[in-house]
C-alpha cells in the first residue's frame, strides 16, 4: 500500500504540492511553514530532514509523495526516547495511509534504531491523528492543558507514547 523511503532532490515539487495546504499545516509546529514554498522544500530535503540526528522519510503511495514521517532522537537522560511526527496531504486523509506509515516507522524505530520509547504530541482538535496513534498501539499518557498557543488560540496537548517491550536498552 505504501513505502517509506529517503528523500531525493527530485521530491521538491511533490513536497510543495503535498505540503502547501493550510489544513495540513493547521495542527503542526510553527516550523512547518504555510505557505510551503519551493525554497522550504529544498531546505527540508537537503538540511532540515537530517537535523539533530532525525530520521525522516517520504510516505509514498502508488509512486506519489503523499506525506512525510520521521523520528527525532532525544538526548541526554532521554537518549532512549524518540519523537515520532508525521503529516499527510489532504487528498489522502482517511485512507489508512497515516496508520500504515506510523506502524512501519514505529517498527523501524524499535527494531532497527532500538529506541525504548516513541512519543507523539497532538493538539486537542486533531482527533484523527489521535486515532492513528491508538490504532498503532500508542496510549495517551498525559493531556497538558492550554500547553500550545497557535495563531492566538490555546490548545491542549495530548502526549501519546508506545514502549518497545523487546528492548533491553
Amino acid at each position: 500500500m505504501i513505502a517509506l523511503r529517503e528523500f531525493a532532490d527530485s521530491d521538491v515539487d511533490g513536497l510543495v504540492l503535498a505540503a502547501n495546504n493550510a489544513n495540513v499545516a493547521r495542527y503542526l509546529l510553527y516550523t512547518f511553514p504555510h505557505p510551503y514554498t519551493l525554497a522550504d522544500a529544498k531546505w527540508w530535503i537537503r538540511k532540515g530532514s537530517k537535523q539533530n540526528g532525525a530520521i525522516n522519510r517520504v510516505i509514498e503511495h502508488q509512486g506519489t509523495l503523499v506525506g512525510t514521517i520521521g523520528i527525532t532522537p532525544q538526548a541526554g537522560w532521554r537518549d532512549h526516547v524518540g519523537e515520532i511526527g508525521y503529516w499527510l496531504a489532504e487528498p489522502y486523509w482517511g485512507m489508512g495511509i497515516a496508520t500504515e506509515a506510523v506502524r512501519q516507522m514505529t517498527e523501524y524505530g524499535f527494531t532497527v534504531r532500538h529506541v525504548r520509547k516513541l512519543y507523539a504530541t497532538v493538539l486537542s482538535p486533531n482527533v484523527a491523528s489521535m486515532r492513528v496513534l491508538e490504532k498503532c498501539g500508542y496510549r495517551c499518557e498525559a493531556i497538558l492543558q492550554a500547553e500550545v498557543q497557535k495563531h492566538g488560540t490555546y490548545f491542549d496537548l495530548h502526549y501519546y507514547a508506545a514502549l518497545n517491550k523487546h528492548s533491553s536498552r
